[in-house]
């Protein structure tokens, strides 16, 4: 995980095998809030990533969420807050 600067109302958002290819970049800041708005913003931002990575939090997609590399998410709910890192990473990663 990138040990990054806290920046206040943000997370880090890391990514991991494709994802990074895809994105362009290994990681970025994302303002906190439940997952689905994160994972909204990120369509936006990295419109490559949209279209084949993060159809959507609830429905099929070809990656895994992360909470600060402790453990998966899948409630498109889920709160990060300012300071937390969320991982996103190739579904066949390791596999």
């Amino acid at each position: 995980m990138i040990n990054q600067e806290i920046t206040p109302g943000f997370i880090t958002v890391e990514f991991l095998g494709i994802p990074k290819l895809k994105a362009g970049v290994p990681f970025c800041k994302a303002p906190a809030g439940s997952l689905s708005s994160i994972i909204n913003n990120l369509k936006i931002r990295f419109p490559k990533l949209s279209q084949e990575f993060l159809p959507s939090p609830s429905g099929k997609s070809h990656v895994l969420y992360s909470l600060n590399g402790d453990y998966f998410l899948h409630d498109p709910e889920t709160i990060l807050l300012e300071g937390q890192q969320l991982l996103i990473i190739s579904a066949d990663a390791g596999g």
